[in-house]
């Protein structure tokens, strides 16, 4: 079975499991903690997946990183999940339950970036414009790249825009080179 099928079914089953007990808001901050650690610590994910490591060490280390920060229920899925030999995709799964959570809650994270620095009003008339475009609640993660010369760079989801000056010289030059063999 595929990470993406494995990573979809726990998360489901975790999404299942925080609405029937009505807990879903203190779950989902349980992943946030939880993938944030994961995410920065690429030691505790080589250790999770480690084949040389027993299940029952790798319960108790989780267990000593997050025993005073997270759920009962969030300790007893992450033990579910190490119990069912499927420890090393915990990372892949609290990412996938933070996407289905924030589908249900109508959210989407974009990431633009820009060659200079946007001021407050700029930014908001961006994200206002994005809620527009994705009829969703927008989070916007705002970077800037003086690479791309000028414009902006849109990623949402698998979706990218691409208005940066950078990528329409390349697209002339492409253009140029296309026309110059076709004359010759």
């Amino acid at each position: 079975m595929s990470e993406y099928n494995i990573s979809l079914r726990y998360a489901n089953a975790l999404m299942n499991l925080a609405e029937e007990k009505n807990i879903l808001d203190s779950v989902f901050s349980d992943a946030e903690l939880i993938f944030n650690t994961l995410s920065k610590n690429r030691e505790i994910r080589t250790l999770l997946s480690s084949p040389v490591i027993r299940g029952e060490k790798k319960l108790s280390i989780m267990n000593e990183i997050f025993v005073n920060y997270i759920s009962k229920d969030s300790k007893n899925f992450i033990e579910f999940v190490i119990g069912k030999g499927r420890e090393e995709y915990l990372f892949p799964i609290y990412k996938k339950f933070i996407e289905l959570r924030d589908e249900k809650m109508g959210f989407v994270n974009v990431d633009v970036t820009t060659a200079i620095e946007l001021s407050e009003g700029q930014i908001k008339l961006i994200t206002k414009k994005l809620e527009e475009f994705t009829r969703k609640k927008v989070r916007t993660d705002i970077k800037t790249d003086q690479k791309i010369i000028g414009g902006f760079l849109i990623k949402i989801k698998d979706t990218v825009l691409d208005a940066s000056v950078k990528h329409q010289l390349e697209l002339l030059r492409k253009t140029l080179i296309k026309e110059k063999t076709t004359v010759s």
